[in-house]
């Protein structure tokens, strides 16, 4: 059994960021990922722990904000709950790569509770407390430390009921997992390169409890989930007071 850590990758870019993908090939990526998601819990985690929080609302139409949303899947599950449940949601999702939504929006029009914009989830151009639950999947481990501790303050002002991320944990079991589960269901080169690569870009637990106290961004409470998946969640009463 290895009992070294896993060195955090720092400064490598994953192919998804790189300009100039075909955007045929985006597309069957965003769908891998979507697949991904599905199978090893980011969706569900999501859902999870938006639920509560839409079901203690009040009727209206909840404002949720999706930062870096990349193929927009987590909308598309939110608003597929909502509809089950008669709850009226509208959902902004954000990606700074004008490629990206574009390969995303097509099927956006079964689905007009959904709006992309193109915005840099380091400039989020929005007011305080103008969305009332702010997520952020599978985004986190693409920004270095100091990025992190920005977007984390960034998302607690945005979101006047909280914030949900879900991300990954670095570990070499994870990474060695990860490696064998990319090369069984996927087979497109940008997740097989990837899938990997951002557990090696990811943080540990540790790691994330120091970003959240340099942050200055209290009662957030951090839950790992299986699949080294990773919930950090924040959460307001509605009339701005954390919950305890």
């Amino acid at each position: 059994m290895v009992r070294f850590p896993l060195p955090r990758a720092d400064g490598v870019t994953e192919l998804i960021d790189e300009p100039g993908i075909a955007l045929e090939e985006l597309s069957a990526n965003l769908r891998d990922l979507e697949r991904l998601n599905r199978l090893f819990g980011g969706t569900r985690l999501i859902l999870r722990y938006l639920r509560p929080m839409l079901r203690r609302a009040q009727p209206g139409e909840i404002r949720i904000l999706d930062v870096a949303t990349g193929g927009a899947d987590i909308p598309v599950a939110i608003v597929r709950w909502a509809r089950r449940q008669g709850r009226r949601v509208r959902i902004v999702g954000i990606d700074k790569n004008p490629q990206m939504l574009r390969a995303t929006g097509d099927r956006m029009w079964q689905y007009p509770e959904v709006s992309l914009e193109i915005a840099d989830a380091l400039a989020l151009p929005y007011p305080a407390a103008s969305f009332d639950v702010v997520l952020c999947s599978l985004a986190l481990h693409h920004f270095s430390y100091a990025e992190g501790v920005r977007l984390l303050g960034a998302l607690d002002r945005i979101g006047r009921w909280g914030f949900i991320i879900n991300d990954l944990l670095r570990s070499w079991h994870a990474y060695l997992l990860t490696w064998l589960a990319m090369r069984l269901f996927c087979r497109g080169r940008l997740v097989r390169h990837d899938g990997p690569l951002s557990i090696r870009r990811a943080y540990t637990l540790s790691e994330l409890r120091a970003m959240v106290d340099e942050a200055g961004v209290g009662g957030v409470r951090i839950h790992p989930h299986p699949f080294f998946r990773v919930a950090m969640v924040k959460e307001h009463a509605h009339d701005g007071t954390p919950n305890r």
